[in-house]
């Protein structure tokens, strides 16, 4: 790593450091304000002993893994069916096009809409919860594999052709590592919606089990210092994610096609 690089990581979480230093110091001055009734605005003290408490008893741990295991496990079925038939569409022109309008149209869909439809046809169990992570998510695989797809420069085909691939060799060693800028796009706003599918679907869906669980607990029961610290959860780990695996996917992709500056 360069000193340059390491300076502005330095500079990065000096930054994070004086904004949540700043936010903790304005939500104590709110809860001392007395604003807001002290069981609707909790301190952060009572937000940290909750989180102490659900670490002692063991349910956040295991609602966080639980969570995690569904978000794979549906993020990985979407990544599957999605490029799968991106690809399909590419292949078949006509259907896709027809399908792409479908498939715009049923990604502006809220995830919470899918929730009756998976309660109904499927039930309350963890099937429904992975159906509408799904149904959330792979449309945007979807759409983006067949945009990427299209948009390939002509020029990459063509010298490819004239080089002798075809077939399969051109679709795995031409086609798909050229759309895969657009394709990352498209997982990386997929993970956002399954997250976002997930967290609504456990609670609407009582499964008893998952960090949307929790919040759901929180809200009949009036906790609002676990609701905060299961916000804070959600929010730290969707930070991870894009931190540790998307972004340094996108950089790698980056570095590989000439777009970021090159470091000595």
């Amino acid at each position: 790593m360069s000193i340059k690089n390491l300076v502005a990581r330095q500079k990065d979480l000096f930054s994070i450091i004086i904004f949540l230093a700043a936010f903790l110091a304005i939500w104590e001055l709110f809860f001392n304000l007395e604003i807001w009734p002290k069981v609707s605005f909790p301190a952060p003290y009572q937000v940290l002993e909750s989180f102490k408490n659900q670490i002692e008893d063991g349910s956040l741990p295991s609602n966080i893994l639980v969570s995690l295991w569904r978000l794979f496990l549906g993020f990985l079925i979407s990544i599957t069916i999605g490029i799968s038939v991106g690809l399909l569409m590419v292949k078949f022109p006509i259907f896709g096009k027809t399908l792409n309008s479908f498939a715009v149209g049923l990604q502006s869909f809220p995830s919470i809409a899918w929730i009756p439809f998976a309660i109904l046809f499927i039930g309350i169990n963890d099937s429904a919860i992975l159906f509408v992570v799904v149904m959330s998510s792979v449309f945007s695989v979807m759409i983006s594999t067949y945009s990427g797809m299209r948009n390939i420069s002509p020029l990459y085909l063509r010298a490819a052709k004239n080089m002798g691939a075809k077939g399969l060799n051109l679709v795995a060693y031409v086609m798909i590592p050229a759309a895969t800028p657009s394709i990352i796009v498209g997982l990386k706003q997929a993970w956002s919606f399954a997250w976002h599918a997930l967290i609504g679907a456990e609670m609407l869906i009582t499964t008893l089990v998952g960090l949307g669980h929790i919040l759901s607990v929180g809200r009949e029961f009036l906790l609002m210092d676990q609701i905060i610290a299961t916000m804070i959860v959600i929010f730290t780990i969707g930070m991870i994610f894009d931190k540790l695996v998307f972004f340094k996917i996108e950089e790698k992709i980056r570095k590989k096609w000439g777009l970021s500056e090159q470091t000595m």
